[in-house]
């Protein structure tokens, strides 16, 4: 029973973090905004934008509208998800377990891999929640005009999705693990803005995004082995202090169950702030600047336990007062719990500095550095309105691992009612380049291109957000279709791979004992290949 007990305990301990971080690093950062101009030059737009869309790239390039600019926008993406999770690759020793009899994973059935790819597209939209697509789609509307013939600003408005992104894979994937469904949404509806000609040449402009932002997720979580060592020393420790006997079946690879969460918060707010400098018509200089979107996004959950796990709840419902001493809380020992959540989530704030020159009368090069502060996204908070089982049990656990180990193998993961999830996602800094070639009068060619580090650290990579270091392929055309109207368009190809080893991602492979984070593969190799493919036209009128 002793030597048993630590898989019991550790396989409920890592229901704690079953659900990862929304934030999809650096896969939509600019993509979603539809600005054909600056995605075909590959987002190398700080010092060279016009129209209405200078809301989100640089505001003071507004104060460069004549009279009236309108633009209407459709922007179509598909994405292709193709991985496999495997045993160790050739060549490779790993004993992810010191019981041999648990040396091979259930999950793989014998093979030396199985497929995760993801199935279908999804979006999270506002009255529709999970809506699968064949392919992602956003349109956007934008218009900006000058306040009088010899007035020195320009007011404009637009709407448009600074973030859209999601997938649904079949339940029975085993990347369900890390996410069956998922959805995040950030919705601009709301762009009020102004652009100033200061000087001849140097500009000012400030915009505020009042935005939806949502998101919806479903996942499997499974009771995986997590500590070998420190925590068989805890076994005892727990059942003298609880008083019950906690070998009540369920074993280290046992579903727990399905968690289902929809959340959304309809008045996120974040400003951008923007200088230009223009001096001759050769050469532009940019500066931009967007604050963090702050977002308290309530709605609801569901949990529904295995019969597994409800029977280990069951049986420890004996011992409430003694969870409660050590931490923990009330059990239901319910088949499934429901109610309301709220959850804490944060748009990081970006800078970015630009350069466009014309290299020559039909040429011409644009260069941006941005900046995203992925940083902000240490941990996300899920606070529910109810004590959850598996947060009553991962919080004694927790616990219990900091006092028997002097504060070792613990962390602060949970509370009865809320969940804590560690992500540690890393600033970045990134250099696109575009150029543009004048063919004609009437018609631009464009093409860019853009490596994006991801802020997903190695050791934090998962199937949730399967992309690390991309490289952003893009081209494009305008065509001016008459006086004062245009036609631009635009398509771009996105690669990404993510190559994880057994033991090396805390929320997906992690081997280290004592460590608590939710890892549904572990002591397993993930291999991941992304695709994207974007197109994006825009209808222009201006005078």
């Amino acid at each position: 029973m002793m030597k048993s007990s630590p898989r019991y305990l550790s396989g409920a301990a890592l229901c704690v973090c079953l659900w990862h971080n929304p934030a999809p690093a650096q896969l939509s950062h600019n993509l979603s905004i539809g600005n054909p101009v600056a995605l075909s030059m590959a987002n190398s737009a700080t010092a060279y934008i016009r129209g209405p869309d200078a809301i989100h790239y640089n505001p003071a390039a507004l104060a460069l509208v004549e009279t009236k600019y309108e633009q209407y926008k459709l922007q179509m993406g598909f994405f292709d998800y193709e991985g496999t999770v495997s045993g160790a690759a050739p060549g490779r020793t790993f004993d992810p377990l010191s019981n041999a009899d648990y040396l091979d994973d259930p999950l793989l059935q014998g093979e030396q891999s199985r497929d995760v790819s993801v199935e279908s597209p999804s979006v999270y939209l506002p009255f529709f929640g999970h809506t699968p697509l064949p392919f992602l789609v956003a349109p956007g509307y934008g218009f900006a005009l000058r306040g009088g013939t010899h007035d020195q600003f320009v007011f404009a408005n637009s709407a448009f999705a600074v973030q859209i992104f999601g997938y649904e894979r079949d339940m029975d994937n085993i990347a369900a693990f890390n996410g069956q469904r998922f959805g995040i949404t950030r919705l601009a509806y709301f762009n009020p803005s102004i652009g100033f000609e200061l000087t001849d040449d140097l500009y000012v402009g400030g915009s505020i995004g009042f935005s939806w932002q949502g998101l919806g997720v479903t996942t499997r979580t499974r009771s995986v082995l997590n500590t070998v060592g420190e925590l068989s020393a805890l076994a005892g420790n727990l059942e003298s202090e609880l008083g019950v006997d906690l070998g009540l079946g369920l074993n280290p690879y046992n579903d727990v169950g399905v968690l289902e969460v929809e959340a959304e918060d309809p008045l996120s707010v974040a400003y951008t702030l923007g200088l230009l400098w223009h001096p001759t018509n050769w050469l532009s200089v940019g500066f931009a600047y967007q604050s963090e979107g702050k977002a308290r996004m309530k709605g609801d959950f569901k949990l529904s336990y295995t019969d597994s796990f409800n029977a280990l709840m069951a049986g420890l419902q004996p011992a409430d007062n003694a969870l409660a001493v050590l931490d923990g809380g009330v059990i239901s020992a319910e088949p499934a719990q429901s109610g309301d959540v709220e959850i804490d989530f944060t748009q990081p704030q970006w800078a970015s500095v630009g350069v466009s020159v014309l290299v020559t009368p039909d040429w011409r090069v644009n260069m941006d550095v941005k900046w995203v502060d992925y940083s902000v996204l240490k941990e996300l908070v899920f606070e529910f309105d109810q004590d959850l089982d598996y947060l009553v049990l991962a919080s004694v656990v927790n616990n219990l691992a900091d006092i028997y180990s002097g504060g070792g193998i613990g962390g602060d993961y949970a509370d009865p009612d809320v969940l804590r999830l560690q992500r540690h996602y890393e600033a970045v800094v990134d250099v696109s380049i575009g150029v543009e070639y004048r063919y004609s009068d009437n018609l631009f060619l464009r093409a860019g291109y853009e490596p994006r580090s991801s802020s997903i650290p190695e050791d934090r990579q998962d199937l949730l957000i399967p992309i690390g270091d991309a490289d952003l392929y893009t081209l494009g055309f305008g065509y001016r279709m008459g006086e004062g109207a245009q036609l631009d368009v635009w398509f771009a190809y996105l690669v990404s791979e993510i190559h994880i080893a057994p033991g090396e991602s805390r929320n997906a492979t992690s081997a280290l004992e004592g460590d608590v984070i939710y890892n549904p593969y572990r002591g397993l190799q993930i291999d991941h290949k992304l695709e994207g493919y974007v197109f994006s036209l825009a209808y222009s009128t201006y005078f």
